[in-house]
């Protein structure tokens, strides 16, 4: 009876250790298992872990710009509501006669309030305008307010250069009216085009890069177009007071209208380019 029981004991013995051999060996050779794959080389997964250090990428944000374009609109809007006459005889001047422009230029002086905040609304959206160009094709990296701050400050120098030059040779020639019809001239295309580029700034600052390149392609057209009128406005204007010829119609505006913005765009790109 013990033998048997002792015989019994070895063989469940024997049975046991030759499963647990049988399923050592499975799983040894298992070609599914996690196990399989983990001894492969292309797994280095016993080889120190490896780290890659990445900054996070910081969303622009145009708080900023938001806040200033709505500050211009509302200004335009408030100009058009509080001096309705004026914002409407502006735009009428360009498709008026001679002689009612003359009344119409009576009437756009009698508002000076109306005419500084306009010009005021000239310098800011022309600025910003030309601070969108510059960040759009990376000219510059300055901040926003900075770089807007100087190219408005730039703008409005220019202009107050130009003023000072023309009413000073019409006293040296004795021929204010002239300098004074010339820079009546000016501002009225100046004030308009401050208008114009507005919502043509909103688009360029808030769509993508592709609809952007489009819309800045239109805005120098329209400044274009704005500029030959001007031009061509202001020769037929001094060639009837001055006698003026085209030559030195043309020398004039190497020398006070191409040359300085040559000479300002030089100086801001060795400086702040």
């Amino acid at each position: 009876m013990r033998m048997r029981i002792f015989l019994i004991v070895v063989f469940a013995t024997m049975g046991l250790m030759v499963s647990a051999q049988q399923d050592l060996s499975l799983l040894m050779n298992d070609t599914v298992t996690y196990k399989k794959i983990a001894a492969h080389p292309y797994l280095p997964l016993h080889k120190p872990a490896i780290y890659m250090l990445v900054e996070y990428r910081e969303k622009e944000s145009k708080d900023a710009l938001f806040y200033t374009i709505a500050l211009l609109v509302f200004m335009l809007g408030f100009i058009k509501t509080a001096f309705p006459k004026y914002f409407q005889n502006l735009f009428k001047l360009f498709f008026q006669t001679s002689l009612r422009q003359k009344q119409t230029k009576e009437q756009l002086a009698q508002d000076s309030f109306a005419s500084l905040l306009i010009n005021l609304l000239f310098l800011l959206s022309t600025g910003l305008f030309i601070t969108l160009i510059i960040q759009y094709n990376q000219w510059a990296s300055l901040q926003f307010w900075l770089l807007y701050a100087y190219v408005t400050a730039v703008l409005g120098i220019i202009y107050l250069g130009k003023y000072l030059f023309v009413s000073f040779a019409g006293w040296v020639f004795n021929n204010s009216a002239s300098a004074a019809s010339y820079l009546f001239l000016v501002a009225v295309v100046n004030r308009i085009m401050g208008v114009v580029l507005l919502p043509l700034t909103v688009l360029l600052a808030f769509a993508d890069p592709t609809i952007g390149a489009i819309v800045a392609t239109i805005s120098f057209g329209v400044v274009t177009l704005l500029f030959i009128y001007r031009y061509l406005v202001s020769f037929g204007l001094l060639r009837t007071d001055l006698q003026l010829n085209p030559f030195h119609f043309f020398l004039y505006l190497c020398a006070v209208e191409i040359l300085p913005m040559a000479l300002i765009y030089k100086l801001l790109v060795e400086n702040i380019g």
